[in-house]
């Protein structure tokens, strides 16, 4: 029997995970990179992969995890990935990028654990460099956010980037 989908979350949870994402996006383009990880659940999943392009008509399984995966991380590495940025060591990043995120078509579904969400969203970020190169990446983003204490964590995501080829040289930004 098939499994009836279940009814939506509140809107009052609907909205603070909205605000969620919006300040979320906001402290990534300030560079409030601590305010950012504190957002983060201690087991934290971060996945960014780029999707393969295949024709319609070739029936073959999906590729398993890893072929087209940029970074597989967690808190750990995610703490490291911070501090490279913040040692002024990364010469991509001196002086900083300027970097936009929009965050838009957010859909907060009702999850079997009362206190989490699942929440797909699109991601645009607009970075222009130094040269003044400017590269505008889009992803889809698939979040688990659970609710702790007052606060709703980012428990987990996977970014997939719209693009088959990497556009930019770098990928220094988080999504």
């Amino acid at each position: 029997m098939l499994d009836r989908p279940l009814a939506p979350p509140p809107v009052e949870v609907i909205v603070a995970v909205t605000q969620a994402l919006h300040r979320e996006a906001r402290l990534l383009d300030n560079e409030d990179l601590d305010g950012w990880l504190a957002m983060l659940g201690k087991d934290v999943s971060y996945r960014l992969e780029l999707k393969s392009r295949r024709f319609r008509a070739d029936r073959s399984p999906p590729f398993p995890l890893g072929p087209g995966v940029i970074f597989n991380e967690d808190l750990g590495r995610l703490k490291m990935r911070v501090d490279r940025l913040k040692s002024g060591f990364v010469w991509a990043e001196d002086p900083p990028n300027y970097i936009r995120r929009a965050v838009s078509n957010v859909e907060v579904l009702a999850t079997r654990a009362d206190n989490e969400v699942r929440v797909h969203s699109v991601l645009g970020m607009h970075r222009n460099r130094i040269d003044g190169t400017t590269r505008l990446l889009t992803a889809g983003r698939t979040d688990l956010w659970r609710s702790e204490g007052s606060a709703w964590l980012l428990a987990a995501r996977e970014i997939v980037l719209d693009h088959s080829v990497l556009p930019d040289s770098n990928l220094n930004a988080f999504f």
